[in-house]
């Protein structure tokens, strides 16, 4: 038995929406579950299983008759759905009314509910959110049917608001398979029997690497699984490290040269390093170049300790060194192997800024 396991697919969330690319990101996203629908007929996929957030929000009718379309796409495909935290259930809303297609299987009770598969050899089991927090889960101490079948537990949770997991428990449950949503990154447990996809396309500029869904098979042996890359964008963070000599002009065709023009890569820059006291970077130049999602800059002015140092003992600049920084050496300016800059260190550089930038003006003034 061949199975994809997704999730949280968002369909109706308009990534970047204020950004060139927004439009191409948002119909990346609405357009998943048919790029995967395709995928399912091609290659023959048994089952497809959505472990919840199917859409971004409670789906209206013309939202579901959409997907009803890309669900024909695949009529040998069994698709079973729950409705997560985004996409919950509410009394009389579409989602719940909706006459899905016959190959369509949501599990839309607030307690655990079961689909057979005899076919496949497999029952499914799962559990629909009614409300957007979910504290308890309906899952917990319940153990799979005795049904003959290999037993798929869909859950979408695992945090302290939405159906928090106790993965021992529920792996000594007697499920063979937990297919997992909520969390936005994928990951396996231990046990390689509990997974969470995470969202077939990335949704924010937090949510950086490759994203795509589990592929499994089913059979005597038990249970194979694999992690497939699927998404047509990837937000990615670009560290470059600045140095004393570096300037706008020189970064920005650095950038140029590393962007993708074709919006498939969105970045955010990470500057780090030391620049010169005298370069300010200006963020939204950077921005204008291309896919740039963001502009984080964590350098440090390249200031001179040692002129700092041959000032009068009394010397304000020279008593604020000595406050924030005992010993007076390169250590309070040392950004770090990650670029995060200890609180002291901070203060010392603000308040440097701001003492130099004073210096500075009553020099004006006295000119």
């Amino acid at each position: 038995m061949k199975f994809i396991h997704t999730a949280d697919l968002h369909i109706g969330a308009k990534p970047d929406a204020d950004r060139a690319w927004g439009p191409a990101r948002e119909d990346a996203v609405r357009h998943a579950l048919e790029r995967m629908a395709d995928i399912c007929d091609q290659e023959g996929i048994d089952l497809l299983l959505i472990a919840g957030d199917l859409f971004h929000f409670p789906p209206t009718e013309a939202m579901l008759k959409e997907t009803d379309t890309w669900f024909a796409r695949m009529p040998r495909t069994r698709v079973v759905i729950t409705a997560g935290n985004h996409d919950y259930l509410r009394p009389g809303c579409a989602f719940s009314r909706h006459a899905f297609p016959s190959n369509v299987t949501l599990l839309a009770q607030p307690c655990l509910q079961t689909v057979s598969f005899p076919e496949l050899g497999v029952d499914v089991s799962g559990f629909s959110y009614d409300c957007e927090i979910l504290r308890e889960n309906p899952a917990e101490g319940v153990q799979p049917p005795r049904s003959g079948l290999r037993h798929i537990l869909m859950l979408h949770g695992g945090d302290r608001e939405h159906a928090p997991v106790n993965f021992a428990a529920m792996q000594n449950a007697g499920w063979d398979y937990i297919a997992m949503g909520h969390i936005h990154k994928p990951s396996l447990n231990e046990a390689g029997k509990a997974a969470m996809p995470g969202t077939p396309e990335p949704l924010n500029r937090n949510e950086t690497g490759e994203h795509g869904f589990y592929q499994g098979e089913m059979d005597a042996r038990g249970l194979t699984l694999a992690w497939r890359r699927f998404s047509r964008f990837l937000y990615t963070d670009l560290n470059i490290n600045i140095t004393p000599d570096a300037t706008q002009s020189g970064l920005e065709a650095l950038l140029r040269k590393r962007l993708q023009t074709d919006g498939s890569e969105v970045c955010r820059i990470i500057l780090s390093g030391r620049r010169d006291p005298a370069l300010v970077f200006d963020r939204d130049a950077l921005l204008r170049l291309g896919p740039v999602s963001d502009v984080i800059d964590r350098t440090l002015p390249d200031y001179d300790w040692d002129a700092f140092a041959e000032r009068p003992e009394q010397d304000i600049l020279r008593r604020t060194i000595r406050a924030l920084a005992p010993d007076e050496t390169d250590e309070a300016a040392d950004g770090g192997t990650d670029g995060e800059a200890p609180l002291r260190q901070k203060a010392l550089y603000y308040a440097l800024d701001a003492l130099l930038a004073s210096e500075s003006k009553r020099q004006e003034v006295l000119r």
